[in-house]
């Protein structure tokens, strides 16, 4: 009777414990997960291991989301290799620029998954590609055709930034649930007919752009010594302008000193300042010293010597 009445009990445990056991499921590290509850969305799952809440009524739906997916347009790269083989797809290419001149474009886009759930049921799985390659498709015509030929042949930055940021706009509108990490413009040429003629423009561009360059280093090399000499002569004018005004206040203070003294003694002064002039003027010259009065008694001296050297 014992064994009859424990029996139910060992099967109860023996059902929890196989319950227990495949109760637990585990999202990867690089994975989201969408529970369904009854065929509804009930909730988003991010990496870690969990319990169900109700086993049999809830499904769940696995996705790897840090993997990142690439459309090409354009091209197709049909194998790696190396070499890798693209296969053309010219009706992709041909673009209008903003004033009015065809280029062709050959870009990539790269996206990963962002929100799961938008990712399973905004978009049908089977028009999930169609649409994000409508998109892409559509922004870069349009940014394209917004920009002017120039623009879009040297300035890819700029312009791969504004293709990002409208596509993932217009993808979120879709609810697409995808993150666009790059757009990629591979290739811009203008058409093979006018070619050549781009590729003088551009030829030009590039001298132009050169010369400004050269001017610019001789610009750089030029102006500094001109600034130098500039500073150089403003500052030989300040030290002769502080040499001369140093030498007339010497001159002021001498005239002051030599005034005070000629007003202490007027007769002394006038020879002293007599003799000092004659001293400077004096000593370059071949000079006679006669007695006063004695002009009277003998001829007046005659440098006749020098007249005779010169017969």
């Amino acid at each position: 009777m014992r064994v009859v009445r424990v029996l139910p009990v060992l099967v109860l445990l023996a059902a929890l414990g196989f319950w227990a056991s495949t109760g637990f499921y585990d999202v990867a590290p690089d994975e989201q997960a969408v529970v369904l509850r009854l065929g509804r969305y009930a909730r988003t799952v991010e990496p870690g291991r969990f319990l169900w809440h109700a086993r049999g009524i809830e499904s769940v739906f696995k996705q790897r989301v840090t993997t990142t997916l690439r459309e090409e347009f354009g091209y197709r790269t049909t194998s790696l290799g190396p070499p890798a083989e693209v296969e053309e797809h010219p009706e992709e290419k041909a673009m209008l620029t903003g004033d009015e001149n065809l280029v062709d474009v050959d870009f990539v886009v790269q996206y990963r998954i962002r929100d799961l759930r938008d990712w399973l049921f905004g978009i049908r799985s089977e028009e999930r590609e169609d649409v994000i390659r409508d998109a892409a498709r559509a922004t870069v015509r349009a940014v394209v055709a917004r920009s002017p030929v120039d623009t879009v042949l040297t300035q890819r930055g700029p312009i791969q930034d504004e293709i990002r940021l409208e596509l993932q706009a217009l993808l979120d509108r879709y609810r697409a649930g995808v993150h666009v990490q790059s757009v990629q413009l591979q290739d811009v040429d203008p058409p093979a007919a006018v070619r050549e003629s781009f590729a003088d423009v551009t030829s030009a561009a590039q001298d132009r752009e050169s010369a400004v360059l050269e001017a610019q280093g001789y610009a750089d090399k030029v102006v500094p010594q001109a600034r130098g000499r500039a500073e150089e002569a403003l500052n030989q004018a300040r030290g002769y302008r502080e040499q001369r005004i140093l030498e007339a206040q010497g001159q002021v203070a001498r005239f002051s000193s030599l005034l005070i003294e000629y007003q202490r003694a007027p007769e002394v002064t006038r020879e002293r300042l007599y003799l000092e002039t004659m001293e400077q003027i004096l000593p370059g010259m071949d000079k006679v010293i006669m007695e006063e009065g004695g002009t009277d008694r003998v001829v007046p001296y005659l440098p006749l010597e020098r007249r005779g050297g010169k017969r």
